[in-house]
């Protein structure tokens, strides 16, 4: 695309009319399930980060600590279409309280791992810009 030729008013348009978010089905192949997951906005990202960073004060000094467990699992469950990881029958049987409960007792860690890698890519990390040619 030759982004040097769009003019102001065509930039603002694309702007205004970004609302959609990219959607992808992972499958999740130990268990035989697809996994419906929708790409986040920064401000979504930014407040469950914000939700699981801990501080503490040392020597005077305030110390962040990012509960990447935690972070991983709002992740994937805020970014999931489906399925419904807070399923009554779901919660029944992993004696869960939450979708993040859920999660933890039924997927392996690798599984969650590229579940949260996978919602962070249609987010956006990852993409690497390239500088417009004059």
């Amino acid at each position: 695309m030759d982004f040097d030729q769009l003019t102001e008013e065509q930039i603002l348009q694309r702007m205004l009319d970004a609302e959609d978010v990219p959607e992808k089905v992972y499958p999740l192949n130990r268990l035989g399930i697809p996994v419906k997951l929708r790409g986040l906005k920064g401000q979504k990202v930014f407040a469950l980060r914000e939700e699981c960073t801990f501080r503490s004060e040392k020597r005077g000094r305030i110390q962040e600590r990012l509960d990447d467990e935690a972070f991983q699992c709002k992740l994937i469950t805020v970014a999931t279409i489906s399925p419904k990881w807070d399923h009554p029958k779901l919660l029944e049987k992993y004696r869960a309280s939450s979708a993040e409960g859920v999660l933890k007792k039924m997927l392996l860690a690798g599984e969650l791992a590229a579940l949260g890698d996978a919602v962070l890519d249609l987010s956006g990390f990852g993409i690497e810009l390239e500088e417009v040619k004059n």
